[in-house]
């Protein structure tokens, strides 16, 4: 039988060379910038990104499960709800950060606009049209952020103002292409009505699983020190992304292969393979960290920050419960009743709110106590998650677990 690569390989590259510009951007912008403005951008890039989550509200979750289709009629309806969500974030974000009106109207922009764009980009998923999709949702976001890091260092800027403006726009730009894309190709097509309980719960799961990515930049200001905020903008940069990765690779690509299986023993061993691939690539990527972390802190940072091996340890523990999360929220997201979504949205507040007081509670043995919290959060979702839809792979009574 002919060789066919893994489905969250070939997502892998792409998620692979996004994160490379990730990757650059931030420790540019850490090797330019005072700790006090990197911190700034690590602050805007993660409410930004968050935002933009939330900015659908469910609807790229219906429409990645074919519950309603891509059109004129849902875009104006995304319009408005992304234009909403997006107020709300740029007023939040002005009122208990501390930034200024102008940060905050571009949170507002691309908040918006990349609402719009994950929309689109879940119209090509569905179709699993995945380097499209991937274009949009991934390699967009963090080509701009390389772009910003570039612009800020050629213009010789010592803030975040610019890094943030070109991501607002390039969001914006990306989201219209999008949208360009979709609308060309489905005209005529008949509104449906927008099963929004439904969106709802999916904007929950998704909100809460953003929550998590973004917690660490969000509590460790008001825990720890801007410095710790700027220390943990490298940890992520250099530790974290190899893990978010994956996190996302298998998501992305696992979910709808998941939900056209046709057996159980098909999901089985599409979710078997996958974990392969992942363990592997897990277990390669941690001993690079841990080689390459000192030369990048002594060449390219030239001393600027340190990252202890504790801390190290710390990021690859919680990156293995961002894998073990990705696992069970594609396998819910892909087989789970409208029930289930539910409870499994339930239990990723519930953790989210835990891993929120282990953090807290953790403070005292600073950063890296804060990692290992949020981590710990990571691994409840996933086996609360696991332990809700599980019966979606389980094998009838009686049968072998191989025919």
């Amino acid at each position: 039988m002919r060789y066919v690569p893994s489905a969250t390989l070939l997502s892998m590259v792409v998620y692979g060379a996004s994160g490379l510009a990730f990757v650059g951007a931030n420790l540019l912008l850490a090797r330019e910038l005072s700790p006090e403005q990197f911190a700034l951008v690590t602050l805007l890039v993660a409410l930004t990104t968050l935002g933009y989550h939330l900015a659908p509200l469910g609807l790229d979750g219906v429409v990645l499960r074919g519950r309603v289709d891509a059109g004129w009629s849902l875009l104006k309806r995304a319009a408005v709800v992304a234009v909403t969500i997006g107020v709300a974030t740029g007023l939040a974000a002005l009122t208990f950060d501390g930034i200024t009106a102008g940060l905050a109207a571009l949170l507002f922009a691309g908040t918006t606009a990349g609402g719009l764009m994950l929309i689109a980009s879940a119209k090509f998923q569905s179709e699993r049209r995945f380097v499209v999709s991937l274009g949009l949702s991934a390699m967009a976001p963090n080509l701009l952020l390389l772009a910003g890091a570039l612009a800020t260092i050629a213009a010789d800027w010592r803030t975040a103002d610019l890094t943030v403006e070109i991501l607002a726009l390039g969001l914006a730009a990306a989201a219209g292409l999008g949208w360009l894309l979709v609308l060309r190709e489905r005209r005529g097509v008949r509104a449906l009505a927008v099963p929004w309980s439904e969106a709802l719960v999916l904007a929950g799961v998704s909100a809460a699983g953003m929550l998590f990515i973004q917690l660490e930049r969000l509590v460790i200001p008001h825990v720890l020190s801007v410095a710790d905020l700027a220390l943990f903008g490298v940890l992520g940069a250099i530790a974290g992304s190899l893990f978010r990765l994956l996190q996302m690779g298998v998501g992305f690509s696992l979910l709808p292969r998941l939900r056209s299986a046709a057996t159980v023993f098909e999901r089985r061993a599409l979710i078997a393979r996958e974990l392969r691939f992942a363990v592997v690539i897990a277990a390669a990527g941690g001993a690079a960290i841990f080689v390459l972390t000192p030369p990048i802190e002594r060449w390219f940072l030239a001393g600027k920050y340190h990252l202890s091996m504790a801390l190290l340890a710390a990021a690859l523990f919680s990156g293995i419960g961002k894998i073990a999360h990705a696992f069970a929220r594609a396998t819910a997201t892909a087989l789970a009743t409208p029930r289930e979504l539910a409870l499994v949205n339930a239990a990723g507040w519930i953790s989210a709110v835990l891993a929120l007081g282990a953090a807290v509670a953790a403070a005292p043995w600073g950063l890296t106590g804060v990692v290992y919290a949020i981590g710990c959060g990571w691994f409840a979702w996933a086996a609360l998650s696991f332990t809700l839809v599980a019966h979606h792979l389980r094998l009838p009574a009686g049968l072998p677990a191989e025919t």
